[in-house]
């Protein structure tokens, strides 16, 4: 299961860590499929010939892992339930099972990547409210010229704009 930023800029993942490094998000029955061919692993087979698979009792750690690059922390995969903590970041699963992380370690992967996210995250914010201020800025001197056309006095303007006549002036007489 991934996670997508609000801008569509961002796709986050738990990641599977193969022994030589290599990150992946997909898995099958058979085990966890990586992308590029080391001869040491089973191939994927002719649907997916550039891909060979990692048995998932081999899969030792996991990370969070984004499309533009960015990776978490490694998280390790430990021998017993007593090892196990997520606070650093070890995660038992056993072996023969697949090599799945737990509810919660996604969970702390996924508030980790909204950790990283969170800069862009912000600035749809700043986005929206300069969208929202031109527009807004827009109707302003729309609505100037409107009462300016009706008789109204700079005085007034400026007054409703909670601004000084002067400065209501030379702001939108040229408008």
């Amino acid at each position: 299961m991934g996670w997508i930023s609000n801008d569509y800029n961002h796709e986050g993942w738990v990641a599977f860590v193969a022994p030589d490094g290599r990150l992946s998000g997909s898995s099958t029955g058979a085990g966890v499929l990586f992308h590029g061919i080391t001869g040491e692993y089973q191939p994927a087979g002719e649907f997916d010939p550039d891909q060979e698979i990692v048995p998932d009792d081999l899969i030792m750690s996991w990370r969070g892992a984004c499309t533009c690059g960015w990776q978490g922390e490694l998280w390790h995969r430990v021998g017993s339930a007593a090892e196990a903590d997520i606070a650093a970041r070890r995660e038992y699963v056993p072996l023969g099972d697949a090599a799945d992380v737990s509810g919660e370690v996604e969970d702390a992967i996924q508030a980790e990547w909204c950790v990283h996210i969170a800069p862009s995250e912000a600035i749809l914010g700043v986005e929206a409210a300069a969208k929202e201020h031109q527009q807004s800025a827009h109707r302003l001197d729309k609505t100037v010229a409107a009462a300016k056309a009706a008789g109204a006095s700079w005085a007034d303007i400026g007054r409703a704009a909670g601004i000084s006549r002067q400065a209501a002036h030379e702001r939108w007489a040229d408008k």
